[in-house]
């Protein structure tokens, strides 16, 4: 029987340059939808599969990490609350699921920061080259919407998007999916480069020759697939550019492009800004007017302030399985992450393990999170895929100076 393990294990004893090529395998994968082969909703066969083989990996290269104990605790947890406080409404395939996602995250944790099988300029290369990738889909779609073909299931072009106009959403399943992700790795690109050479990356730099065409590329992409997500996305993404001296040059820019676009009367902008202004007042009532799309991603967040009852013993330790799911959501009573479910102690946990590995908590990866994420995980796997990526910046951000000098050995050796 040892034997046996041991020959099947083999399979999975990956050299160092083949775990960075799983790592980038799992950083795709999570992030995009290919429909024709993953559909556009439901579980996707590819990516089950996929988590189905990463406890193997774990365990042929099982080093103990924070991400590991991390998700430990956090799983016991949920077997305890859905189980054992919530028997009644448990469901062993959602339980399982998630745990595959959380496998799935700290073996990636493990690649990025035990196994170091990303260096500084290999992971800026990646990200510039997936966003052209994801762009380059964007184009190809749109040129193919301009002839008059507005289904082609190779390209992923697999349902006409009712808007109308350019409006399509690459190698996603959504506009305002491929707006989330353009801009996590946008902001990666930004903070990578910045890590890079010491300093912030300014707005005169973005259009130098070595960036002008991922920065094109990301405002062609966010301008053009009438997203509100996406101006939403470019507003967070500003935000990087107003510091110091910067600050003052960049202020008549951003209030240039809001007028022009308020003139213009751009749909998905009006949109955005509306629910924006909504959101300013705590009200779930005036985001539900202002934006029906949007509200279904800002009122947990707005639910949890206002009605989280800290004296309610089901606050803490959730209802069960499932149950934000099944909340009507006329009753208006869904909150963020998985407090419905899994309580209020299960979220802080989530959040732990996440500012643990995955997050700066005063950064805009934070703000990210909050607002294009939703404050939560879930049996999601976007939304893992740009929590992966979020990990890779905390890890350059954490450990630049290091890789650097590795590198350099590396280079003369």
């Amino acid at each position: 029987m040892k034997k046996i393990f041991q020959f099947i294990f083999g399979f999975f004893s990956l050299e160092n340059y083949t775990l960075r090529n799983l790592a980038f395998y799992l950083l795709v994968i999570m992030c995009i939808q290919y429909i024709p082969l993953e559909s556009r909703a439901g579980v996707s066969p590819i990516k089950v599969a996929t988590m189905a083989v990463m406890p193997l990996v774990l365990l042929t290269h099982f080093r103990l990490s924070k991400a590991i104990g991390l998700v430990t605790v956090y799983y016991l947890y949920i077997l305890f609350t859905a189980y054992i406080l919530h028997g009644e409404t448990f469901r062993s395939s959602t339980i399982i699921y998630m745990l595959m996602f959380l496998i799935t995250y700290a073996l990636f944790y493990n690649l990025v920061w035990v196994e170091k099988v990303f260096s500084l300029d290999v992971f800026i290369t990646f990200v510039r080259r997936f966003i052209y990738v994801l762009v380059g889909v964007l184009i190809l779609q749109q040129v193919f919407i301009l002839i008059g073909i507005r289904v082609f299931p190779l390209i992923n072009l697999t349902y006409e998007m009712r808007r109308g106009g350019l409006s399509a959403y690459s190698i996603s399943y959504e506009p305002s999916t491929l707006a989330r992700t353009l801009g996590v790795l946008y902001y990666a690109y930004l903070k990578c480069n910045e890590y890079k050479q010491g300093h912030a990356v300014n707005i005169q730099q973005i259009f130098n020759k070595e960036h002008r065409l991922v920065t094109l590329g990301i405002l062609w992409a966010m301008f053009s697939m009438q997203s509100g997500t996406a101006y939403i996305c470019m507003g967070v993404l500003s935000l990087y550019f107003m510091r110091g001296a910067y600050f003052v040059f960049s202020i008549p820019i951003f209030i240039g492009v809001y007028f022009a676009l308020s003139y213009f009367e751009v749909e998905q902008f009006e949109r955005a800004t509306n629910a924006a202004e909504a959101t300013m007042t705590l009200d779930a009532n005036e985001v539900r007017e202002a934006d029906g799309s949007a509200a279904a991603r800002i009122e947990p967040l707005l639910n949890t302030i206002n009605k989280l009852d800290i004296d309610d013993s089901e606050t803490w330790f959730g209802h069960g399985v499932d149950y934000g799911l099944n909340v009507s959501q006329y009753k208006k009573e869904v909150m963020i992450g998985s407090i419905n479910d899994y309580g209020l102690i299960g979220y802080i946990l989530i959040l732990i393990l996440l500012f643990s590995c995955a997050l700066d908590f005063f950064s805009l990866g934070t703000l990210m999170y909050f607002i294009g994420i939703g404050g939560g995980t879930g049996n999601i796997a976007y939304g893992w895929g740009l929590l992966m990526i979020m990990t890779c910046i905390k890890y350059f951000n954490h450990h630049h100076d290091s890789v650097e000098v590795e590198e350099e050995e590396g280079a003369i050796s």
